[in-house]
């Protein structure tokens, strides 16, 4: 269908269809799908004002905001390609992502205006600062306006906005690499919609619900979560950040149906001390990813909600789940409709039902997953080969068809919702003068998923102290991969070629000896 073509083509039909029906709330603020729609035009029509072209790239730094979604829906409807940047990351990590992207413009508040000022060399032609700016971050470096000055150009701009094509590109999303830097994954316009129109079709969702996020935009998630009330002509309710002692009053207060999570939210939420009204809130449906197996019943039973579990990525944002009632605990569901998956061995053969291998998938409609990655020719090929696309996850299918996840196949941590590249901790912490080698792993965490730690070896007579380790490499790395355990060795396992086993490395994990992040904390 047409409407489905692009999210704003979605978003104009939704507007037509309920103008005053109240699309998203924040931080006190309401938005109807017509105000909305007011508020993201004028954006894209600011943005043609500045020069801004199809395909030019805009860049994105900010908490969750009203103004990150009018830009996020803006820059599409401009035909441009926004560029949302971790607000985590620093240093040369972010560097890394605006070289790479080069964007023409920047939008952000003035604090992660800053961020990027002393983080980047290149000079974005204009910035365009979110909320109040005591200061220029960027000085004489680039012409900056507010944006609401965006807006108030884009309002005296009255140009027409060509309709996207399904193909063209709307997102450069940056996702962690393994064996190299991270990539820019290309998602087309069709796929905010054709993803949104696969929640729509599983998930039992309707236009009365509220849909209650607190992931930020910057992740794949959220939007996610945005596009689907779109198709819904719903209502979508961001949070600022996570609170799990606050979270269920401000489900309570928002009225929200349902809401997104992630395993580690889960863990948090089960371990804070029960409550006699913990089953008294208006939502039904929890819409997760990496739940707990063992608290997954006692969870649903505990809190009066259904979990719905969830298999998917940036490349393609799902992949496999299963409707309400029917997610098992330790599973991640069965394919949808829209894809087609196997699990493979090494050499790409389909493996029999409860072998372990690689899962791979391919869409079977047209722009529903990533078009490729951003100047990496030869990473999309890699991923691509022999016509499926390799996740780099391990899973174990069973002839119920319900797959269950095993564990990455690649060199990366699952930390807290992020994937974590042990190649980029490892550059950062190799950058260090007294280090000399160093293997990053997960190591199991007590709230789910992993946490990261590094195996050190110093240079010969070097003194390393773990605690200016770790803030020497926080320069560079975003919170979530900053490692929370230094263990310093005097040497790591080496294969017959002179590199580190890291399976080895991984067999062996850390010991008592390893210094805890958390732990010196508690001390202080």
């Amino acid at each position: 269908m047409p409407e489905r073509d692009s999210l704003i083509s979605a978003f104009r039909t939704a507007a037509a269809d309920v103008p005053d029906h109240e699309f998203l709330r924040i931080a006190g603020e309401s938005f109807t799908y017509r105000s909305g729609l007011e508020l993201v035009e004028a954006t894209a029509r600011g943005l043609l004002a500045l020069g801004v072209e199809a395909g030019d790239r805009v860049g994105l730094m900010c908490d969750n905001r009203a103004e990150v979604a009018w830009a996020w829906f803006g820059i599409n409807a401009a035909r441009a390609i926004d560029v949302p940047f971790n607000a985590d990351a620093r240093g040369r990590m972010l560097a890394y992502f605006v070289e790479d992207a080069q964007p023409r413009v920047l939008i952000g508040t003035a604090d992660y205006l800053a961020i990027l000022a002393e983080a980047i060399t290149m000079d974005p032609e204009v910035v365009v600062c979110v909320g109040e700016s005591p200061a220029r971050p960027f000085g004489d470096r680039a012409r900056q306006i507010s944006f609401d000055e965006l807006v108030e150009l884009g309002r005296s701009h009255p140009v027409d906005l060509a309709e996207p094509q399904p193909g063209e590109i709307a997102t450069i999303m940056y996702t962690s690499g393994t064996t190299g830097p991270s990539k820019g994954v290309m998602l087309p316009q069709r796929y905010y919609t054709a993803q949104a129109a696969h929640v729509t079709n599983t998930y039992g969702l309707t236009h009365e619900d509220v849909i209650y996020c607190v992931q930020p935009l910057f992740h794949i998630d959220a939007r996610a979560f945005m596009s689907t009330v779109v198709d819904l002509r719903a209502t979508a309710v961001l949070g600022r950040r996570f609170s799990a002692s606050r979270f269920w009053d401000e489900v309570r207060a928002e009225g929200a149906t349902a809401f997104g999570t992630i395993g580690t939210m889960l863990w948090l939420l089960y371990k804070q001390p029960a409550r006699p009204d913990d089953s008294d809130h208006p939502a039904r449906l929890a819409m997760c990813s990496s739940t707990p197996g063992d608290i997954m019943r006692a969870f649903e039973e505990r809190f009066d909600v259904r979990i719905i579990e969830a298999y998917g990525m940036t490349e393609c944002v799902l992949i496999t789940t299963a409707p309400p009632g029917e997610s098992q605990p330790r599973r991640i569901g069965r394919q949808l409709p829209e894809v087609e998956l196997q699990v493979v061995d090494d050499d790409d053969v389909p493996l029999e039902p409860g072998t372990v291998g690689e899962l791979v998938f391919r869409p079977l409609e047209p722009f529903a997953m990533m078009q490729g990655y951003w100047n990496k020719p030869e990473a999309t090929v890699e991923a691509w080969r022999n016509l499926w696309f390799h996740t780099g996850d391990l899973v174990r299918q069973y002839p119920d068809g319900f797959l269950e996840y095993i564990g990455r196949k690649k060199d990366s941590i699952r930390r807290r919702g992020e994937n974590v590249s042990c190649w980029e901790v490892e550059t950062a912490v190799v950058a260090h003068p007294r280090v000399l080698e160093v293997a990053a792993i997960g190591v199991p965490s007590d709230v789910g998923e992993e946490d990261v730690a590094v195996l050190v070896v110093p240079v010969a007579g070097a003194d390393l102290d773990p605690v200016e380790l770790v803030e020497f490499v926080a320069a560079d790395l975003p919170r979530f991969a900053v490692p929370r355990y230094v263990e310093l060795v005097d040497s790591l396992p080496k294969t017959p070629s002179e590199r580190i086993e890291k399976g080895k490395v991984r067999e062996r994990g850390i010991t008592t000896a390893a210094w805890d992040s958390n732990a010196a904390l508690r001390r202080r």
